[in-house]
């Protein structure tokens, strides 16, 4: 793709590792992020997107005794960014194919196509590979050279990508999954690293065989080898994963939910303190937690209080799960 003489950039990425590199590789332009982690708490249907960032806000903010965890301000200042569209020419999405990645790539599109003006030249950058990178997981494994390289490969945003993404941002905010089980089974070439992405997260509801999604299971059987540090499971949940899937923050907060439950499937070790940003503590797994692997008790059955983009999971109603062996949702 060309560059009119003299343009002005804005470049939009999955985040500050990324527009990091963008930095480094003197590639022109002004840097933000979109990065929401969406695939964890409430994204419902029906809000106006002001309501939603206060949701998302109140979702991702720290302990109220922390000044410097102020995450509506992020998600303002990102919009208000964007929205300042008489600063640049063109702004460019660097996104990969990576849940986190997918779902912000299909938000951000449903949004700016209702507030930048129709002649405003909106490009994209998003790859599941790259040569000499084997087993790619995202571009912050790229050095400030390779990402240059990609610069020139952007292509403009169709009207079929956002006719796509609004349709998915939809589905994907709907109470019920049977909507986005449906999507990413038709036509979703326009993006096509969305139907993937999206069954990975459908792997996030219980499973028919233990209750159990995928992550809690990964982290389960991790711990069934014996007490294991915090820190040193987290690189082992990927050991599964094609692609990037559980950050820092949701490892910390998944041992938080295991060893919540009722009887808990988790310990943390007296004393421990796991948070997001250091991960610190070791988990042993109980006895509850052996049956739930073995078959012999049901995850669902021990607590359930999860939000899954607009689905509220809660013990009382009814629970969708996921049919690892049919490669679909089904209701139960």
């Amino acid at each position: 793709m060309s560059d009119p003489a003299g343009a002005r950039f804005l470049h939009v990425a999955n985040g500050t590792c990324t527009t990091n590199i963008i930095e480094a590789a003197a590639i022109p332009g002004t840097r933000s992020i979109w990065a929401d982690p969406l695939y964890e708490g409430p994204v419902p249907a029906g809000l106006s997107d002001e309501e939603l960032i206060d949701v998302r806000g109140r979702y991702l903010a720290g302990p109220a005794d922390d000044p410097f965890v102020e995450p509506v301000n992020d998600l303002r200042r990102w919009r208000r960014t964007i929205e300042a569209h008489d600063s640049y020419d063109e702004l460019v999405l660097w996104f990969e194919h990576d849940l986190f990645d997918q779902l912000n790539l299909i938000q951000i599109l449903s949004w700016i196509r209702t507030r930048l003006p129709a002649g405003k030249s909106v490009s994209l950058v998003c790859i599941g590979s790259f040569p000499g990178h084997p087993g790619f997981k995202g571009l912050g494994e790229l050095s400030p050279d390779e990402l240059a390289s990609l610069f020139e490969t952007r292509r403009p945003v169709r009207d079929a990508e956002y006719i796509l993404a609004a349709r998915a941002w939809q589905s994907f905010r709907e109470p019920r999954p049977e909507p986005l089980d449906n999507l990413r089974h038709s036509d979703t070439i326009a993006l096509p690293y969305l139907a993937p992405a999206l069954e990975r997260f459908l792997q996030e509801y219980p499973s028919t065989i233990d209750g159990l999604s995928r992550s809690e299971r990964r982290l389960l059987r991790l711990a069934d080898r014996g007490p294991i540090g915090v820190a040193d499971a987290f690189p082992r949940m990927h050991d599964d994963e094609a692609v990037y899937y559980i950050t820092d923050c949701s490892l910390a907060a998944l041992v938080g939910t295991l060893s919540r439950t009722s009887p808990s499937l988790l310990t943390i070790a007296p004393g421990a303190h796991v948070d997001g940003a250091s991960l610190q503590g070791t988990v042993t797994l109980t006895d509850a937690g052996r049956e739930v692997l073995a078959g012999r008790r049901d995850r669902v059955a021990c607590g359930l209080d999860r939000w899954l983009g607009g689905v509220h999971l809660q013990n009382g109603i009814a629970i969708w799960r996921w049919d690892d062996d049919r490669r679909r949702m089904t209701g139960r």
